[in-house]
């Protein structure tokens, strides 16, 4: 099974599903895949409820054609598709007023839900094709939603003071140091960037 597609419509699909590549992060690309998006989305947000069921419709259409095509090529939920995390984030930050503090609080309880997997986000990974991809990441992304509403009863306005960032940063460091049993349990097949096609 050649992992670097030839045809055109291949290689649109491995863009779609890498998101333009940025898939092929060398360190935890879905991590990274999210915060790109969440950068993305704090330009672009807020929508009109309309315009925000399109894209987000639109992103999940892609995601499921593209993610289903690349398992042609990369295997089943590959770790350079992360086009799934894309539209996790997009549901997580799709209803919620675009702040700081919001986008931050969103993406961290997006990749808590993605990894997590509550019911039923491991049942419908199990789905055929690029539906299994997408769609457990749109569970951990109601998840995450929800939570975040529920947050934003009882913090109304919420803001970073300093302690925040203590906080914040002991959770990166608690990542970095859990990471390697992380990556062991929850990291997706391992797929090596276009370029380098032909080396060991």
């Amino acid at each position: 099974m050649s992992k670097y597609p030839s045809r055109n419509i291949d290689r649109a699909a491995a863009i779609v599903a890498s998101f333009a590549w940025s898939g092929f992060f060398p360190v935890a690309p879905a991590t990274f895949a999210s915060a790109v998006t969440t950068l993305i989305l704090a330009a672009i947000y807020p929508l009109g409820t309309l315009a925000t069921a399109l894209l987000l419709l639109v992103i999940l259409v892609l995601g499921v054609w593209a993610c289903g095509r690349v398992e042609r090529f990369w295997g089943h939920d590959p770790g350079a598709a992360v086009i799934d995390e894309v539209c996790g984030m997009a549901v997580t930050l799709a209803t919620v007023p675009i702040t700081p503090a919001t986008l931050v609080l969103g993406f961290l309880l997006f990749r808590f839900f993605d990894i997590l997997k509550i019911p039923p986000g491991a049942a419908v990974e199990r789905l055929p094709g690029g539906w299994g991809v997408m769609l457990d990441d749109v569970v951990a992304g109601l998840y995450a939603a929800l939570g975040l509403h529920l947050l934003l009863r009882v913090w109304p306005e919420p803001r970073f003071v300093a302690w925040h960032a203590v906080v914040l940063l002991a959770l990166v460091l608690a990542g970095i140091l859990l990471r390697k049993p992380l990556m062991r349990r929850y990291a997706k097949p391992h797929v090596r960037p276009p370029h380098a096609k032909g080396k060991s």
